[in-house]
């Protein structure tokens, strides 16, 4: 197969072993036990996971559970603002790197075992981004030092129905900015069943999927294509129930976002006089995307989520490895976090809104594949 040409994939279901290999509920020490909202995790190694509950950071031997924390509240080496939410997380050798944009800009390296091995702010003041909000979509941070940012402008016009366009960009040690790619970014949010480019890092690895094309493109650092894969998923047509309940979903949201944005302004001390939430009109498209989030695991294969209509509570994920796929459905409550080998990292969130972390198993009949040893040299959002 030449690079570039579209490659022809089938894709066999694969199931989960029913065996949890560890429950967050059941471990001795309360601050796993007893989740508050965790956000994030990833499987660093088969013998280390790290989960995100809050400003704190839980690193965890989920074979003999054994624990170490780090993070916490405050400006200190090690210590996060904000609410946790907006940290992202780097995967790196034997740790993880934490960004912080709301503590001063900083990038903190923890080990395996939580122990902050550095710490520096990073310099954007002098970046040409084509728009301020680029600053907070960090999507990478590559082994030279290099950084990679999801940048591209935002208008009111934009909720009218033009894509505009949006950027995956590189910002050298210099503080140079190139663009490695050009996408088309979201219909808007008053557009239900609306069209956006899913954008996913692995490596050096760039998968941006459109939900308008009919395939997938994974580039390189220097944004030559290297595969293109048919998209999967299918285009289903929205019924009345999906409309009404996408509707109200919708609603709830922007109801949510106005809540934060007015606690934040009184938070910092800003008047919220006349900032009153107004009611929205909604258009739709008759049909839905086929996928609606992508990411990369440990191992560097693809995962991609079939677009899940609202009712449906149930995920089902078609994992591409650079060579074949495969899919995995997961139950009603059950979130993918990361996955490693055979192993999946998973959120299960109750009906009462209380989160745990599972390991479960691929049940595969020609027997266990471990974690490749890769995943320690390698950084993945």
């Amino acid at each position: 197969m030449s690079i570039g040409a579209l490659q022809e994939v089938s894709s066999a279901l694969t199931r989960l072993s029913p065996t949890l290999l560890f429950d967050s509920a059941v471990h001795p020490d309360a601050a796993v036990s007893e989740l508050g909202a965790l956000s994030r995790g990833l499987i660093l190694t088969e013998e280390r996971i790290v989960l995100s509950d809050g400003r704190a950071l839980l690193f965890i031997n989920p074979w003999t559970d054994e624990l170490w924390t780090a993070g916490g509240e405050g400006g200190g080496p090690g210590e996060f603002a904000g609410s946790g939410l907006e940290i992202a997380w780097f995967r790196q050798q034997d740790g993880l790197t934490a960004w912080d944009l709301n503590n001063d800009f900083r990038l903190t390296e923890f080990s395996d075992e939580g122990d902050v091995l550095s710490t520096r702010r990073l310099d954007l003041s002098h970046v040409e981004f084509e728009h301020w909000t680029a600053v907070s979509a960090l999507g990478a941070v590559f082994d030279d030092g290099g950084l990679l940012f999801l940048d591209g402008g935002y208008s009111v016009a934009h909720d009218a129905g033009g894509r505009f366009r949006k950027y995956v960009v590189e910002v050298g040690t210099d503080g140079g900015r190139r663009t490695i790619a050009e996408f088309a970014g979201e219909e808007g949010s008053t557009v239900l069943f609306g069209h956006s480019t899913v954008v996913s890092v692995g490596g050096e690895r760039i998968a941006i999927s459109d939900t308008a094309s009919e395939e997938i493109r994974v580039l390189d650092r220097t944004g030559s294509v290297t595969s293109r894969l048919p998209m999967p998923g299918q285009r289903v047509r929205v019924s009345r129930y999906h409309l009404e309940a996408a509707r109200e979903e919708a609603q709830a949201r922007a109801r949510s976002s106005h809540e934060n944005m007015v606690e934040q302004l009184h938070t910092i001390g800003r008047s919220t006089e006349g900032l009153a939430l107004r009611e929205r009109e909604y258009r739709h498209n008759d049909i839905a995307p086929p996928i609606d989030r992508t990411q990369f695991d440990g191992d560097g294969r693809l995962w991609i989520r079939h677009y899940r209509l609202p009712g449906n509570d149930k995920e089902r994920w078609t994992v591409w490895d650079g060579e074949m796929t495969f899919s995995v459905d997961l139950s009603g409550g059950e979130s993918l976090l990361d996955a490693c080998g055979d192993l999946l990292l998973l959120r299960i969130r109750s009906g009462l809104g209380v989160d745990r972390a599972v390991i479960r198993e691929l049940d595969r009949r020609t027997g266990r594949t471990p974690c490749a040893q890769s995943a320690r040299s390698r950084r993945t959002r």
